[in-house]
């Protein structure tokens, strides 16, 4: 008789460090997303860096403008351009709404004089209609007398 032998190899883990793809790729992987992180975070502090030297910039143009000459004078003028505007504003507004009620009441006329011509002609319509029949009865009872002739 023979016997069969079965072997099961169990292999004990060795101390040290294994590199296997799959560490690789994930080791990767984390070194080039916190690359890409550091690069986005660079990139916004140095507009932000930007914008405020430009906002630096305008404020200190802003303040060379105000402290030279003619300045003051400048501002007046525009305060009453100002004033100019919003008078003027204040009357167109009071022309416009002005305008919108006169249009409205003028539409408000124009539809009810369309509506009484169209019901004044309904009427109309209605006694022509009468009169017709009337008129088709009394040639057919002439017609009936034999001695009346209709003419058209």
């Amino acid at each position: 008789m023979t016997t069969i032998k079965s072997v099961i190899g169990v292999t004990v883990p060795q101390a040290g460090f294994v590199v296997t793809l799959e560490g690789t790729s994930l080791f990767l992987g984390i070194l080039l997303s916190t690359f890409a992180l550091i690069g986005i975070g660079v990139k916004v502090v140095s507009k932000f860096n930007t914008i405020t030297n430009e906002i630096r910039d305008l404020r200190e143009d802003l303040n060379t403008h105000a402290n030279s000459e003619g300045h003051e004078k400048l501002l007046k003028e525009v305060e009453l351009l100002q004033k100019d505007v919003i008078a003027f504003d204040k009357r167109f507004d009071v022309h416009l709404q002005d305008y919108t009620n006169y249009k409205d009441a003028n539409l408000l006329q124009n539809n009810n004089l369309n509506e009484k011509i169209n019901h004044t002609w309904n009427k109309t319509e209605k006694v022509f209609i009468e009169h017709k029949t009337d008129i088709k009865d009394l040639q057919q009872f002439l017609q009936k007398q034999e001695n009346f002739r209709i003419r058209e």
